[in-house]
């Protein structure tokens, strides 16, 4: 920004000095004209008094008035007075208007010349301006193509003050090991006041160790599908980072999910590993199961009953349940009956046939084998949704598509969420 404003200024200071330039240069032509009006000055000079006498009658004649002598009419254009009065003296007019002319061609050239010295420094300048400018825009791209992330390196396990947390587990479960990188979940924590206030909301943190045995930085990204049997469009966690080449730190992830009693069991399905500004060197959309204690876990029922079946096959069970804040839509739940997993796309509303401009809906969400996703805000903006009818037709279909086998891919068309 700072170098367009520059560049801006200096374009404009141009513009004036190159104005100011032509003004000038225009003003030494018509100081070429400055020997005539020196000229007319010294004839002026001389011709200030009209009254001569008359040669031959001694009448003095006024001869801004007449023409010749009103007493004896004889005319008076070779009178010897009026000749003496208005004998210019050629030469020394000549020699006046010549120097002045010439001071003032010399005084407007030395203007034009300090106009055009600064315009030959604004133009250096706005040069040099736009090749800093080509300069630093090289750097800033290569640079921030390199460095525009932050290297992940050890992070505080309390990031701020407005919560605590107490140590649940140390389970050292590796869940990724490719391309010399190894992540380790180490041990897991949770916010226990958070999840006082709020149920559904309770907060966990867990301790992750990479270590990255490469000579190059990587970036590494997975995403977590589910928790303890339960899967959430926004609760999961996601890891996404870069790392130094030969890294060993200990970093944290927050998930934000259920009222867990602890994190028993994760589902890590997309896992991404590139070295920095290279292709992909390992790249997989299948799930994995990773037990992080022995002690099991209680897989949340309490609203196993909830909402409506709308879709069931020897698959999927999908339920619905309108909101009481009708403009906040639908919950929707989706179980997973098979021993596959899945990942779930929706397609857009339809209101009484008619597809609306946005919606919020499921993208690309993992539901592991025998787990239970819930969407908790399936809606669109707009006046159409937040006032249909009570017996709007509200529509959306659900495809869902095997990691592994794409045989087991199937779509359920358009279904009511009513």
């Amino acid at each position: 920004m700072f170098f367009i404003l520059l560049i801006i200024g200096l374009i404009i200071a141009i513009i004036v000095l190159t104005v100011r330039y032509l003004y000038v240069q225009a003003h030494i032509l018509s100081s070429r004209e400055f020997r005539k009006a020196a000229e007319r000055q010294s004839f002026s000079a001389k011709a200030k008094s009209h009254e001569i006498t008359c040669d031959y009658c001694g009448y003095v004649i006024n001869t801004a008035k007449e023409k010749r002598c009103p007493n004896c009419g004889a005319v008076y254009g070779n009178d010897k007075e009026l000749k003496s009065r208005f004998d210019v003296n050629e030469a020394a007019v000549e020699e006046k208007a010549d120097a002045a002319a010439k001071d003032a061609v010399l005084r407007a050239h030395e203007k034009a010349l300090e106009s055009l010295r600064y315009i030959k420094i604004a133009i250096i300048a706005l040069a040099c301006v736009f090749v800093l400018t080509v300069i630093y825009a090289v750097v800033f791209y290569s640079v921030s193509s390199h460095y525009s992330h932050k290297y992940r390196g050890n992070e505080e396990l309390q990031d701020n003050s407005y919560t605590e947390y107490t140590l649940l587990d140390s389970p050292e479960v590796t869940i990724f090991d490719e391309g010399g990188v190894t992540l380790t979940v180490m041990k897991i924590y949770a916010d226990n006041d958070n999840g006082k206030y709020d149920r559904e909301s309770r907060k966990f943190r867990i301790a992750f160790s990479l270590v990255n045995s490469r000579e190059e930085a990587i970036r590494l990204s997975l995403k977590c599908n589910g928790v303890n049997g339960r899967s959430r469009s926004r609760d999961s966690f996601y890891i996404a980072g870069y790392f130094k080449a030969g890294a060993d730190v200990l970093f944290y992830e927050n998930i934000y999910g259920e009222w867990y009693d602890s994190v028993d069991e994760i589902v890590i399905g997309k896992r991404t590993l590139s070295v920095e500004d290279a292709d992909n060197i390992f790249e997989s959309n299948e799930m994995e199961t990773f037990r992080l204690n022995d002690n099991g876990y209680t897989v949340i029922t309490d609203d196993a009953d909830a909402g409506s079946v709308i879709f069931e096959n020897d698959v999927i069970r999908i339920r619905s349940r309108e909101k009481e804040n009708r403009d906040r839509g639908y919950d929707i739940w989706i179980d997973n009956l098979s021993d596959h997993d899945f990942y779930i796309d929706t397609s857009d509303f339809k209101i009484n046939g008619t597809v609306p401009g946005s919606s919020y809906i499921l993208y690309d969400s993992g539901l592991p084998a025998h787990y239970t996703l819930h969407h908790d805000s399936v809606h669109c903006p707009g006046e159409e949704f937040e006032n249909r009818a009570a017996d709007a037709k509200v529509e959306i279909s659900f495809s869902f598509s095997d990691p592994t086998d794409p045989a087991n891919d199937f779509s359920t068309g358009y279904i009511s969420l009513n």
